[in-house]
């Protein structure tokens, strides 16, 4: 069964391979009798036990990696935007007119950070929590939560200023280039491990 092979890969980003398999193993064996549909379930269900039992065992630990790697993102979109603020800035003055805001290079400044700050703090998660990686992805994405509910309370919805933070801390484009990070981390640790 090829969905075997699926069921495993998943299971791996919560467990240890050999566990993985082993899971995975055990799931197709009650498959053949009870379907694709409680096969794929089990692994599902596992796979939010694993998650969930890798943020109970250690709550605090991993709530605050998860929290530092924010404040680290936090930083670093910060400082793109002072960044930004000076380029436009500088090319007002250079110029002397208006500067177009909406223009190729401009995109560009933010579309390539959009991409490596979440990819990059998926990868602190990785490093800071090995063996709980998905663990601390869901941290982040808990403590995301609460603070665009912060945001929301602080900078009532209409204020440009709330929504942009609300954007950027719960979008899911984010969270899940966050999740990939940290899967190509706890991939490149087990890879270094093997050698």
């Amino acid at each position: 069964m090829h969905s075997d092979h699926i069921a495993e890969w998943i299971l791996s980003l919560v467990t240890s391979r050999d566990r993985a398999a082993s899971i995975a193993g055990d799931l197709t064996e009650g498959a053949a009798a009870r379907g694709a549909v409680w096969f794929w379930t089990g692994v599902l269900r596992t796979a939010a036990s694993l998650l969930w039992r890798g943020l109970a065992e250690r709550p605090a630990r991993v709530a605050g990696v998860a929290a530092a790697s924010l404040a680290i993102s936090v930083a670093l979109w910060l400082l793109v935007a002072g960044l930004s603020v000076v380029a436009l800035v500088a090319a007002h003055i250079k110029s002397g007119h208006p500067v177009e805001v909406v223009s190729i290079g401009y995109s560009i400044w933010f579309f390539v950070p959009a991409l490596l700050i979440p990819l990059l703090t998926g990868r602190l998660l990785a490093r800071w929590a090995p063996g709980r990686e998905m663990s601390a992805c869901l941290a982040y994405a808990i403590i995301c939560s609460i603070c665009c509910f912060i945001s929301i309370a602080l900078f009532p919805p209409g204020n440009r200023f709330s929504v942009s933070v609300h954007v950027s801390l719960i979008d899911a484009a984010p969270l899940a280039l966050v999740v990939a990070g940290a899967v190509w981390g706890r991939h490149r640790r087990l890879r270094a491990l093997q050698v």
